[in-house]
């Protein structure tokens, strides 16, 4: 019998945060905060980053706010990657480390390599929780490229995963 390869291979975990916004309006809730020009340009950066990058992703997963969606839409479209593929989770909106952590846990392990688009503080304590690499406050657009050497998202622990890169961005030439 010829042993799973699908399951030895290591597996790649985008953590994003969202691309930079507006601030909160009068009458307007947290989750209706939008891009601004800045931030468009810094998400369209980093999609063509991962293009050329010939990055690819077996699921796109993002907050369900309005900058992470437009981020997550922007980068989509700069990849060439079916935008109706994201899938908006409400578990990556307000969601403290801990429960990041246990999302993380509970992805597909069909899934090779998954973007995860949110919010600081949390998705920055969380690639610093998982990588035990010093990454401060992502800024926005912020992206740490992790991997996994494991058989099962359920193996993710503290300190298992290996920052591959952290770019943002002024990187990449933006404002």
């Amino acid at each position: 019998m010829q042993p799973n390869l699908v399951n030895s291979m290591p597996r790649y975990l985008y953590l994003l945060r969202h691309a930079e916004s507006t601030e909160k309006q009068p009458g307007e809730s947290d989750k209706e905060r939008d891009l601004t020009p800045v931030g468009v340009r810094e998400a369209l950066l980093i999609g063509n980053y991962l293009l050329k990058e010939n990055t690819s992703f077996d699921q796109v997963l993002s907050s369900p706010a309005q900058r992470a969606d437009a981020t997550a839409r922007l980068i989509a479209d700069a990849m060439k990657f079916d935008a109706e593929r994201i899938s908006k989770q409400d578990a990556l909106y307000e969601a403290s480390t801990r429960t990041l952590f246990q999302f993380i846990l509970q992805l597909d392990d069909q899934c090779q390599t998954v973007l995860c688009i949110g919010h600081n503080p949390s998705i920055s304590y969380l690639a610093e929780s998982v990588t035990k690499a010093e990454i401060g406050d992502m800024p926005s657009g912020g992206l740490a490229i992790i991997k996994f050497n494991i058989h099962s998202w359920k193996e993710v622990s503290q300190g298992n995963g290996e920052l591959q890169n952290f770019i943002y961005p002024k990187m990449l030439g933006g404002e």
